[in-house]
């Protein structure tokens, strides 16, 4: 039952970004890049699905400015669909290191938010060791890989929120998937919100007839998986076949290989309503800010120098009894650490439509860097 509910939870909250991430060929991609390059490529591609997914964790906490009566609550079940902006769906190659493109004509390449395929990448080496010898094999190419493909420029988000009246606060909502541990898996999100009717308070508009309220949110998501056996990255997979390569000295056990995601929204609105008959239509104005984390933690391999020897009072690449060039392996770290954070001022409009007594549904819209789509479906007593 717990590989059921958080298979069902992946799915909802982060969509095909850990399913994506978590083809072989995609993950030893980025490690082929070589140590300089690690990052930008890794951040290039992975920052903007994780702020579309930040974006969709402060979205649809409310669909009317309407508070509960103290002890009426409701139960909502919502669905977001955040779309990346065009800015988002491709990430730049310039800058890269080590790294050259196979066709020089091609200066960016999809990101996760992006379509097609990816760019044809070669791993080249560099005119100097890391000693600051002459590199032997200076412009030699060690490995040629694609960069990952574009998944979609939507990415899907989802939500199950409870909320209950309480006096003079207003509302209070709370979302909470407790920490689930499963297959490698160890995830959780908690949040919570509050609405107040702020017209009570003023005079002018208590007479007014629309409702009227402030609500904050917070919403945090932790994720981590550690790597199953037949996911880990190893030396042998990062060389090609006319390369071999000499272990690290200093470790070869990679079995604490894990990734871990974290993310956090904060939001802050303004939010009018009327209710007509069974709709009520209402607009939000409001701030959101969003910070997602994302790291490779453990020990991994990337390509180092070659292994070198010297002929004739000359260095030379050493090769192995089969003629193969030996490639170094260094160990690293905690390779990859992607963090972005932004600040997203937003108007939202929305229509919810109460259905057969005490059951409702709503779908908004919310104009922001992120756009975010959401409909959902409750349960409700005020």
């Amino acid at each position: 039952m717990k590989k059921i509910i958080l298979s069902v939870l992946i799915m909802l909250l982060i969509g095909g970004f850990y399913s994506n991430m978590n083809a072989q060929n995609d993950i030893l991609n980025i490690f082929k890049s070589g140590l300089s390059d690690l990052n930008k490529v890794a951040n290039g591609y992975l920052t903007p699905a994780g702020n579309c997914f930040s974006a969709g964790l402060g979205s649809d906490w409310y669909n009317t400015a309407a508070v509960h009566k103290p002890f009426g609550f409701d139960l909502t079940i919502g669905a977001d669909i955040i779309q990346a902006p065009l800015s988002d769906q491709t990430f730049s190659l310039s800058g890269l290191t080590n790294l050259k493109t196979t066709d020089a004509s091609m200066t960016s390449a999809p990101s996760f938010t992006g379509k097609g395929n990816g760019v044809e990448l070669n791993l080249m080496q560099p005119q100097f060791l890391s000693n600051g010898q002459s590199n032997p094999l200076y412009g030699r190419k060690i490995v040629s890989f694609n960069t990952p493909s574009g998944v979609s420029k939507y990415v899907p988000s989802a939500s199950i929120q409870f909320t209950l009246g309480l006096p003079y606060i207003n509302d209070v909502s709370i979302r909470l998937v407790p920490t689930i541990t499963a297959d490698g898996f160890k995830a959780s999100l908690w949040g919570i919100g509050i609405k107040h009717n702020f017209k009570q308070w003023i005079p002018a508009l208590k007479v007014l007839p629309f409702d009227a309220a402030v609500a904050l949110s917070y919403t945090k998501f932790d994720l981590k998986y550690s790597f199953s056996p037949d996911h880990l990255i190893t030396p042998d997979q990062l060389v090609s076949n006319d390369l071999t390569y000499a272990a690290d000295p200093s470790s070869n056990d990679y079995s604490n290989q894990a990734m871990k995601i974290s993310a956090t929204a904060k939001s802050a609105s303004i939010i009018f309503s009327k209710k007509l008959a069974f709709i009520t239509p209402y607009v939000g104005f409001g701030i959101t800010n969003t910070s997602f984390d994302l790291s490779m933690v453990g020990n991994y391999p990337t390509l180092g120098d070659p292994v070198t020897t010297t002929e004739g009072g000359v260095t030379v690449a050493k090769k192995d009894d089969n003629g193969k060039y030996i490639m170094q392996i260094k160990n690293v770290t905690d390779p990859i650490n992607i963090s972005s954070s932004e600040v997203m001022t937003n108007a939202t409009v929305g229509l919810r439509m109460k259905v057969l007594w005490i059951f409702s549904v709503h779908a908004q819209y919310a104009f922001q860097k992120y756009p975010v789509a959401s409909v959902g479906f409750g349960i409700s007593i005020r």
